[in-house]
């Protein structure tokens, strides 16, 4: 009876697993993005005012180039002139226009969209005009509902193309390692489980998927590979001990509770520090990560000690090879020349912190090679930019004279960043005027500092209540103020992550000793972003708060293994043990973490490729900082400790 029970619990188990992954390949795309912009800003609410001003519905812009940069002939024009018409009449439009430009071979149609449903209006409007304009013609399409659309096409490519490739290669990779397809599954299952759980909850919850939401399941995936690794290992050490496969999954059990507990814990601290950003879509990703990384854990002590001994039969398990001695001895005979070299490249890398500056661009996103993108840099370069902001002036304004408007406005006209008027001042519905700008091709970096610019001169003249608004405001400021709010969850990460090292490991001098080797990984990234110029993105940011939660874990088994032997065997015999028992772990699943990272590289999310290119060198460098560098500064520190089979105090 108690086995027809299990078996129906493990059935129950499995029809919940397979119905979420139904859910979770369903889960819609959020094609405006809204998760990505915060909500309750004052340039959210500066650009409601704006749209109540003057309805800012959304424009898909037109141009129709001539080939060879000719002029257009006259029979074009009219031909496009009965294309504007048709266009007014599409379902989601709210009406067209031509707007003069004095180039003649550009004929440009700016559309303005209802707003009802902004990508599918827009793909219709885009549609129309390369099936009507004059074979002579090229289409340029420019427009931020065909930007965010075409990021909302990429997201939802992510699960059909990246994690099934992600879970290919992991399994292969696996396989490889242990040549048993039973212990390559072992492997996945934990993070599969998560992943179906955690995704499907939150697609049945009726959650849109973003750019950084698409992060999570190649996240969790090898998060949780990377701490099965560790288990496997710990299972396949004790059948190489003697044991049977039941006792040995039973004892991998038991020696993995403390340290994976504690890894796991840290790992979802790291994650959780990135809540207290404004930008919605950080702060979903680091609370479902938080909880996926959870059910990892929980999954892993559920299934392994019941998948592993129904694969692997009674057989006797190979020894492996004790590396850690050699290793050991290898490290110190190089200790001075890898001291060194550590020390300068992270006095080099520190300056290079100094230098760090802040960029962010929706257009980036998208690969380099994509049509929007190239349509969007051709109108911009020809034009000397699309994008509009719009200075909004209050009806009681003292800017809302024009004696003190126009030399202020003439102003603005010749600031960096400023390409020219976007057409005349316009009257609100509320009386006050809305001047629109044309804005340079750049990213927050340069805009914000305009944005800030042209409100503080307003101050100084005495318009106070006078702001700048639209879109493109509103996206650049919350870049910077997501670049903030990353920091500060680092900040929060790292002082969370060593008050959790010091009580788990019993320990304040293992507790400091866990952190440097993960703190060091984040020191050399970031510094060569800033040695080579490089601004941080938003997947730049997020990779500390990520991977510092991630990168401990390494550490953790390796100090917990020392802190259980450091008594009987005394320090330096028991650092050799730690490296016996756990290194080929840490190998291990530092090259599975670093393969996933990679494939998921081949993304065409920009967002991805950046954040798996840098999570891919982070984890290179936390293992050469927990494998080399850690195992050298504790010989230093325990130099002078006492012979072997003392006591020991922390």
């Amino acid at each position: 009876m108690l086995r027809f029970f299990r078996r129906l619990c493990w059935l129950v188990f499995a029809a919940a697993t397979a119905f979420l992954l139904h859910s979770l390949s369903q889960q819609p795309v959020d094609p405006a993005n809204r998760a990505l912009k915060s909500p309750d800003s004052l340039d959210a609410q500066q650009l409601r005012v704006l749209e109540e001003a003057i309805g800012a519905a959304p424009v898909v812009l037109l141009g129709f180039v001539v080939r060879g940069d000719l002029p257009m002939l006259e029979s074009d024009r009219a031909t496009l002139a009965a294309l504007c018409e048709e266009l007014d009449r599409l379902p989601g439009v709210a009406r067209t226009q031509v707007a003069p430009v004095p180039d003649p071979g550009l004929f440009l149609v700016p559309v303005t969209l209802d707003g009802s449903d902004p990508l599918a209006a827009a793909e219709a409007v885009v549609a129309l005009a390369r099936a009507r304009a004059p074979a002579a013609l090229t289409v340029r399409a420019a427009g931020l509902p065909l930007v965010e659309g075409t990021i909302a096409r990429l997201v939802a490519g992510e699960r059909t193309t990246i994690v099934p490739m992600l879970l290919g290669v992991l399994l292969a990779a696996a396989y490889a390692f242990y040549r048993r397809l039973g212990l390559a599954l072992a492997v996945l299952l934990p993070a599969v489980a998560a992943i179906a759980w955690t995704g499907g909850l939150i697609a049945l919850l009726g959650h849109a998927l973003d750019p950084v939401a698409a992060l999570l399941d190649p996240v969790l995936l090898t998060i949780g590979v990377a701490a099965s690794v560790h288990f496997v290992e710990a299972f396949q050490g004790h059948r190489a001990d003697g044991l049977g496969t039941k006792e040995a999954a039973d004892a991998a059990a038991r020696s993995m509770r403390r340290p994976a507990l504690l890894a796991t814990a840290t790992t979802m601290v790291g994650l959780w520090s990135l809540g207290i950003s404004a930008v919605p879509a950080v702060t979903d990703f680091g609370m479902r990560s938080a909880f996926g990384v959870g059910l990892a854990h929980w999954f892993m002590f559920l299934l392994l000690p019941n998948w592993l001994p129904f694969v692997v039969r009674g057989e006797a398990a190979r020894a492996a090879a004790p590396h850690g001695t050699r290793w050991f001895d290898r490290l110190q005979r190089r200790r001075g020349l890898l001291l060194t070299a550590t020390v300068v490249l992270t006095t080099v890398a520190a300056t290079g912190l100094l230098r760090l500056s802040a960029d962010n661009d929706p257009l980036r996103l998208l690969p380099i090679d994509d049509p929007v993108r190239i349509d969007h840099d051709h109108l911009a370069a020809r034009l000397g930019g699309v994008e509009l902001c719009h200075l909004v002036v209050p009806e009681r304004s003292a800017a809302a004279d024009p004696s003190r408007l126009l030399p202020f406005v003439a102003m603005l006209r010749q600031a960096p960043g400023i390409a020219g008027l976007g057409g005349p001042p316009q009257v609100g519905a509320d009386g006050g005027l809305v001047v629109p700008f044309v804005l340079q091709p750049g990213g927050s970096g340069v805009r914000t500092p305009l944005f800030d610019g042209a409100e503080r001169s307003a101050a100084v003249l005495g318009f106070d209540d006078v702001f700048v608004a639209g879109p493109s405001v509103q996206i650049a400021r919350d870049s910077n103020r997501l670049m903030q709010s990353l920091g500060g969850s680092m900040g929060l990460s790292f002082v969370l992550l060593a008050v959790c090292m010091v009580l788990g490991l019993g320990s304040l001098r293992l507790g400091l000793l866990a952190l440097l080797p993960n703190l060091l990984p984040s020191t050399w990234l970031y510094g060569t972003l800033g040695l080579c110029d490089r601004p941080v993105s938003v997947a730049t940011a997020m990779i500390g708060c990520t991977m510092l939660g991630l990168i401990v874990d390494n550490t953790l088994h390796l100090l917990h293994h020392y802190r259980e032997h450091r008594l009987s065997l005394g320090p330096r015999a028991s650092l050799r043990r730690a490296l016996e028992r756990c290194g080929r772990a840490m190998t291990l699943s530092s090259v599975v973490l670093m393969l996933g990272f990679a494939t998921a590289a081949t993304s065409r999310l920009a967002t991805t490729v950046e954040f798996a290119l840098l999570a891919t060198a982070t984890i290179a460098a936390a293992w050469f900082a927990t494998a080399v560098v850690l195992p050298l500064l504790m010989t230093v520190a325990t130099r002078s400790a006492a012979p072997r089979g003392t006591s020991h105090a922390s």
